[in-house]
This record gives structure tokens, C-alpha cells and sequence, in this order.
């Protein structure tokens, strides 16, 4: 199953960025969130792959939806995450790829064409960058760590806009940094990523990555959860801290 992962998301990937060189036209869905021929072609041939080996398998998509949708396992696919950076030709996007047993991720990928950055995690094994075991930062101190949050607009939705701001003038620097959030705490460049809107797609595969890291996520209730619209991922020394700020 790992193979099949790794190989689904770097064939969506690959195609994706075949489009992103070209900068494909743009529609809307009905949430005026964007998408592109991109997106659906590469969840599309993800789903492929993934039911030809596995047909047995449910499969949730951004772009397609869901089938089988109580079977035990289930591949959970953003083909294209970080779409409004996509196509505006910024680099920060990438395939996401996890696969749930019973609900809970066993396997994530999150794979980077632009950047040749390929994150795999299995369950109790590891989280990997390009095959090398990598790790969450050490730091402790929220005065020293480095933030990267999500869109201020979903924050005062969630009415934790002043928890952000508290947040932010807590730690040593913070950037809104949506896209590649995740991946930046993934090889230690960041110590916290927080963000106000979030779907199954989007944290399925970060969740395990993170924690396979050696860092935490949760929801901002600090309950492990896919479907609580929001996320909060630190290196685990700092989650309690954080969620403290956030929610005062």
C-alpha cells in the first residue's frame, strides 16, 4: 500500500506540474474556491491507480468525491493542495495522499514536483524527506519559535483572530504562510503551523507526517480530529503553549 501511494501521488504530481509550466485556465467552484483542469485530471489518475490495485478501497477527493464510503480503508487525495498559489506560478503546492484504516491515517505522502521534496510516512515508522529520516525542530521556548498560519479571514470566522494575535506576538516570528505550511514544520524550518480552515483532504496526510516526526497535531479543542475544520501542528514541545494562546 505504501508503494501504491508513493506511486499515485508522484503520477499525480508529475501531471499537475505538467499544467502548472503552462499556467491552466481557471473556473470556480460554487465556495468561489479555484480549480483547474489539473486538479481533476491528477485526482482522477490517482483514483485509478489506487482502485486498480485496491478496488475494494473507499477514496475521498477534493475534486470527485467519495465512493464506498464505509469500507475499512480509505485513500484520502488533494491533488493539488495550495491551488491559489498554483495558479499564480508560485512554487508552494503539492500532492497529498494518505490512506485511513478504521478513520485513522496509517500512511501519508506529500510530494512537491517544483521542489523535488517527497514526504512519506508510515505508522509507527518514521516520517522520511527524499528517503532520509527527518524530524520536527527541538525548540521549546515559544519566544524563539518561528509561526506560519493560515488565512486571517477563516481565523475571524472561527472567532480566533485575537488568540492568533496573541500567538503571533508570542513567538520570536510568524509569516502567513498557508501553502507548504506543513511541510515547512516537516524538515524543522518552522516550529508551529496553525490554520482556521481545513478539510479531511488537506490534514489527512499532514496529520500523520507531523506526528511521524515526532511533533503533534490537533484540533484547536486539542483533540486529534480530520473533520474539525482547523488545525493546529507543532513540534510538539510547544502545542500545549500554543493552544493555550490560541484559545485565551
Amino acid at each position: 500500500m505504501l508503494d501504491v501511494a508513493i506511486e499515485a501521488a508522484k503520477a499525480a504530481g508529475q501531471l499537475a506540474y505538467r499544467y502548472f509550466k503552462t499556467q491552466p485556465k481557471v473556473s470556480y467552484k460554487a465556495d468561489n474556491s479555484p480549480v483547474t483542469r489539473a486538479d481533476i485530471e491528477a485526482e482522477k489518475l490517482t483514483r485509478k491507480i489506487v482502485l486498480k490495485k485496491f478496488p475494494d478501497h473507499g477514496f475521498y477527493g477534493e475534486e470527485t468525491g467519495e465512493t464506498q464510503p464505509h469500507a475499512p480503508y480509505k485513500w484520502v487525495v488533494d491533488p493539488i493542495d495550495g491551488t491559489q498559489a498554483f495558479i499564480r506560478g508560485i512554487s508552494l503546492w503539492m500532492t497529498l495522499v494518505a490512506l485511513l484504516k478504521d478513520g485513522k491515517p496509517i500512511i501519508g505522502i506529500s510530494y512537491s514536483p517544483s521542489t523535488g521534496q517527497l514526504f512519506v510516512a508510515e505508522k509507527s515508522k518514521g516520517t522520511y524527506l527524499n528517503g532520509k529520516k527527518t524530524r520536527v525542530s527541538k525548540i521549546k521556548k515559544i519566544d524563539e519559535a518561528f509561526l506560519v498560519h493560515g488565512g486571517i479571514k477563516s481565523f475571524k470566522r472561527q472567532e480566533k483572530l485575537e488568540g492568533l494575535i496573541n500567538l503571533t506576538e508570542a513567538v520570536k516570528a510568524s509569516r502567513g504562510w498557508t501553502d507548504g505550511g506543513y511541510n515547512l514544520l516537516l524538515d524543522a524550518r518552522a516550529d508551529i503551523y496553525v490554520s482556521a480552515s481545513e478539510q479531511i483532504y488537506d490534514i489527512a496526510a499532514p496529520s500523520i507526517l507531523v506526528e511521524e516526526a515526532g511533533g503533534k497535531f490537533t484540533d484547536f479543542d486539542g483533540k486529534f480530529s480530520l473533520i474539525s475544520g482547523n488545525g493546529v501542528a507543532t513540534n510538539g514541545f510547544l502545542h500545549n503553549q500554543v493552544l493555550k494562546i490560541l484559545n485565551s
